[in-house]
C-alpha cells in the first residue's frame, strides 16, 4: 500500500479517477498482467485510484493505467515485442523519451535505463534504482 506521506500529497494534488474506471484498471492489472496486492499493491492503488500523468523529478509518469487498458496496443507490449523488454516490466514513460523508466512487477521494484539501452537490462546495470514503488514515488515527488 501507498504510504502515509504519498496518500497526504497524492490526496493534496491528485484527483482520483472516476469508480467505474477503477474496476476496468484493477481487472486489467490484476487478470491481465497478474499483479497481486501481496507484491504490487503500492503500485496498484495508485494506478487504479490516481490514473493520471504526472510531473516530477524524473521528467514524468505517463497515464500508465490508461495506456494498459488495451495492453495489445500499449508502449508496455510494445517494448515487449519490439525491443525486448522481458515482459516482468510495466514502462512508466511514452516513446517520447529515450529513456525507460520501468516497474518490476515481480519485485515492486522501480529502474531507470538511460538511452533504453537494452545491454543495461539485460545485465542489470541500471543508471538509478528504486527497491520499492513507494520508494520511487517519494523520490519522484520530492518527498524523500
Amino acid at each position: 500500500m501507498l504510504t502515509d506521506k504519498l496518500k497526504k500529497y497524492l490526496e493534496e494534488n491528485a484527483d482520483s479517477a472516476l469508480p467505474e474506471f477503477q474496476e476496468k484498471i484493477k481487472n486489467v492489472f490484476k487478470n491481465k498482467l497478474g499483479l497481486t496486492e501481496k507484491i504490487n499493491g503500492s503500485f496498484l492503488e495508485f494506478m487504479i485510484k490516481y490514473s493520471d500523468e504526472y510531473y516530477g523529478r524524473y521528467s514524468y509518469i505517463m497515464d500508465v493505467a490508461n495506456d494498459i487498458l488495451d495492453i495489445d496496443t500499449s508502449y508496455t507490449k510494445s517494448l515487449w515485442n519490439n525491443f525486448n523488454v522481458p515482459q516482468n516490466y510495466i514502462s512508466l514513460y511514452n516513446g517520447e523519451l529515450d529513456d525507460y523508466l520501468l516497474y518490476d512487477k515481480e519485485t515492486d521494484m522501480v529502474v531507470l535505463i538511460e538511452e533504453g539501452n537494452d545491454i543495461k537490462l539485460k545485465t542489470k546495470t541500471f543508471d538509478k534504482k528504486w527497491d520499492s514503488f513507494n520508494e520511487f514515488l517519494e523520490d519522484f515527488f520530492k518527498l524523500s
